[in-house]
């Protein structure tokens, strides 16, 4: 059973929160909130590290770019991975959550491979944060990129992620709205903690890999599949025609070394994500969803 400090697990957390009770099945895990630890303060977590003699981190956390805006938050995320990354040496692994953006979301992404990183440098802060992150990565000891593509589940932002959004426009018969169709590969979050678990229980060959189900998916599909599980015969809006550009991965790497992980099929994710929005109608104000796009 390892200690691991697992960051972003706190109220306001997506990956982190949703991935703590399973982690905690089979070994101990610390969440402090970012008010109790503050990853960009070194000394701080240096501390931290020691008094609860941490073996592992497992790295989610993020800045709120909504309420920094993205410079201040690429600022923010890098010295927290910096930090993490000068502790490393301590540590038996650092793992953290990178992101398709590292290939440059202006150019296509149709069956991405790990070996494509560095086409081209990103433009975006976001993406650019995450491209120097890989690097790192790349270069270090025991730091492993777990990139996500889409990924979806309960506690994400149903303001704007878009497969909880229509769940929630459809529990209140709001049309669903698409800003233009394109293919995704969008991984269920429930499937994401056996997938860590592996990682921290083996010795991985590489530092960076896709995580995704390697099962594209257009976002037309998954309208059509929450209108079905909703059974209401509710319009779909899309605001532009055409297609917009793929954004979807190989995940060949991750299933060499694993084997192929038991994932949700689509359907069947979609339904527990619907009925966990029922249950929570309530926290979703009309008001506030109608303001959606």
């Amino acid at each position: 059973m390892g200690r691991i400090l697992l960051t972003g697990a706190g109220p306001r957390g997506f990956v982190g929160r949703n991935l703590a009770p399973a982690l905690r099945e089979r070994h101990e895990v610390f969440t402090p909130s970012s008010r109790e630890l503050d990853l960009c303060d070194y000394e701080l977590l240096a501390r931290y590290m020691d008094e609860h003699r941490i073996d592992t981190v497992v790295h989610s956390a993020l800045q709120n770019v909504l309420q920094t805006g993205p410079e201040d938050a690429m600022l923010h995320d890098l010295q927290m991975f910096y930090n993490l990354e000068k502790l490393s040496g301590r540590l038996d692994k650092v793992l953290y959550f990178g992101s398709g953006a590292e290939f440059d979301k202006r150019l296509p992404m149709e069956d991405i491979r790990e070996e494509d990183l560095g086409r081209s440098v990103p433009a975006s802060y976001y993406g650019l944060e995450k491209y120097i992150m890989a690097l790192r990565a790349r270069e270090s000891r025991n730091i492993y990129n777990l990139r996500l593509f889409g990924i979806f589940g309960k506690y994400e932002r149903w303001q704007s992620k878009f497969i909880s959004n229509l769940c929630c426009k459809a529990l209140y018969d709001l049309p669903l709205s698409i800003r233009q169709d394109c293919m995704f590969d969008y991984l269920y979050v429930e499937d994401l903690g056996p997938i860590v678990l592996w990682f921290l229980e083996h010795e991985p060959k590489f530092h960076d890999y896709n995580v995704c189900t390697g099962r594209p998916v257009s976002l037309g599909e998954i309208a059509a599949v929450v209108r079905e599980i909703s059974g209401k015969a509710l319009p779909v809006e899309v605001a532009k025609e055409g297609w917009n550009l793929p954004y979807t991965a190989s995940c060949g790497r991750l299933t060499a070394e694993m084997g192929a992980p038991r994932l949700h099929e689509l359907g069947s994710a979609v339904t527990e994500l619907y009925a966990y929005y029922q249950a929570h109608k309530g926290d979703i104000p009309l008001y506030e969803l109608r303001k959606t796009r």
